[in-house]
């Protein structure tokens, strides 16, 4: 597809409240009425919200299902009384030609229910199977502790349980807002496919009046989207999604279900097949079904990923915080490919104790978030900054060589220096000093590497501070 990319994070958290309409890559004259003919205008929404609470659709009511069971019984016994009848006047004498039309049409009218029982029975299964695949889908979600997870989880099974070409998710993402579109289709031999779309490709904000602030930007609505209830701009939104996925992946006929968390359009759950005719009631009460089951997976799922983060995160600079630091130092001698050069820098801020002393700490958390900032936006997109503590600062840099350790310290020290003081509230400049290590090709020791930084920013102390130097 045409649509960019970039770097993404964990998403925002849907929820619930899941409407549902058909849509094709067919202009909307041509579209199809639904199978009941009661379908309402385009773009309205088709059924009701789903309920709250793992709810599987279902084909027939318990009541109903039981009231047929019991009229079956009863015409099977009509039937065969009829049959028994008739049979006696066939062996009883010379049948006339009244009789014999009489019994040729029990014989059929039995014939016909015969059928209509085992197409029945094949039914049943169907909707046994059905079944069980809602239930590994509630199972699958319920064990899901991922954003990512809660994907595998529902695209396998919903496609089994629908029976369609493709099944598509798409999710939105952290910190822009674009959109991850997962796209599966049914022969287990065509692989999984993922794309982004941007997220301003819809227009204005999706969100209901009084919604609570999430982190991500919530994906938007296209002009014509601008009117109505919130639950049709949902399912526009929904649509919009369709149809880029339908035109950059060429999917002819498509089901869409928004994904709707705090009163913000989120996302979008999507069945495709090759014949315009082939959408049931019951594949509409399964999306509308999924759809809210993940939305509710997706809030579980992202509010541990948030936990998490928050865990992981220093709250003053909005930098990785240590414990990050010594779960990823662990880590990276497994990930670390033969050849790949490692380095480390350590940073810290020159006199702070004595800035802090003459404007205070919240002054010196200025300070702080100002150095902080410099570090995030000098260092390249592959290296991972740290806060160590304290006025302390570590950056981990992957594939860098002697001297592009000793760069990236100088360009940090020198957009350090370029703070304006002013901005902090001082009157004198923000000043840091660096210390660079390189690990060698066989060198596994991350934490030792960190030390080896670490005596050498003692040494830029000593020399003068306000410089870079190598251990």
């Amino acid at each position: 597809m045409d649509e960019g990319s970039g770097r993404q994070r964990a998403g925002t958290p849907p929820g619930s409240g899941v409407f549902l309409t058909v849509t094709d890559g067919a202009p909307p004259d041509d579209e199809a009425p639904p199978d009941d003919g009661t379908a309402p205008e385009d773009g309205a929404p088709i059924g009701d919200p789903p309920p709250a609470g793992p709810q599987p659709p279902t084909d027939v009511e318990p009541g109903r299902e039981h009231r047929s069971r019991r009229g079956r019984q009863i015409l099977d016994g009509l039937l065969a009384a009829l049959a028994v009848a008739s049979g006696l006047v066939l062996v009883e004498g010379q049948p006339t030609p009244f009789e014999l039309a009489e019994a040729a049409l029990v014989a059929s009218v039995i014939g016909v229910i015969l059928y209509q029982r085992r197409v029945g029975g094949a039914s049943g299964r169907r909707r046994a199977a059905r079944a069980r695949s809602f239930t590994r889908i509630l199972q699958g979600l319920s064990r899901s502790v991922s954003s990512e997870s809660v994907v595998e989880a529902i695209i396998e099974e919903l496609r089994s349980a629908s029976g369609a070409d493709h099944v598509v998710v798409a999710r939105q993402m952290q910190p822009d807002g674009s959109m991850e579109v997962t796209v599966m289709a049914a022969s287990p031999t065509v692989p999984t496919s993922k794309t982004f779309l941007r997220p301003d490709i819809l227009g204005d904000p999706v969100t209901e009046p009084g919604a609570g602030s999430v982190a991500a930007r919530p994906v938007a609505l296209p002009a014509v989207a601008r009117v109505g209830s919130l639950a049709i701009r949902f399912q526009e939104a929904a649509d919009e999604v369709a149809r880029r996925v339908r035109s950059g992946y060429g999917l002819p006929y498509t089901l869409a279900a928004p994904l709707v968390a705090q009163g913000r359009f989120v996302g979008a759950l999507i069945l495709s097949k090759r014949t315009r005719s082939s959408w049931s009631d019951v594949d509409r009460r399964l999306l509308t079904w999924a759809a809210g089951e993940v939305s509710a997976a997706f809030v579980r799922a992202y509010a541990l990923e948030a936990a998490e983060a928050r865990a992981n995160i220093d709250a003053l600079t909005g930098l990785p915080n240590r414990r990050y630091l010594d779960e990823l130092i662990s880590i990276v001698p497994q990930r670390r490919r033969t050849g790949d050069s490692l380095g480390a820098l350590m940073i810290d801020i020159d006199r702070f104790k004595r800035l802090n002393d003459k404007y205070g700490h919240a002054t010196g958390d200025s300070a702080l978030r100002a150095v902080a900032g410099a570090i995030y936006v000098t260092i390249r997109a592959e290296d991972t900054p740290a806060r160590y503590g304290g006025e302390e600062f570590a950056v981990i840099l992957r594939r860098a060589s002697a001297t592009q350790a000793m760069e990236v310290g100088e360009r940090i020290r020198a957009a350090v220096a370029a703070i304006p003081p002013e901005r902090i509230g001082i009157g004198e400049p923000v000043t840091v000093s660096v210390g660079v290590a390189v690990a060698g090709e066989d060198e596994q020791d991350v934490r030792g590497l960190l030390e080896r930084a670490d005596r050498a920013l003692f040494l830029a102390k000593r020399r003068g501070r306000d410089r870079v130097e190598t251990a």
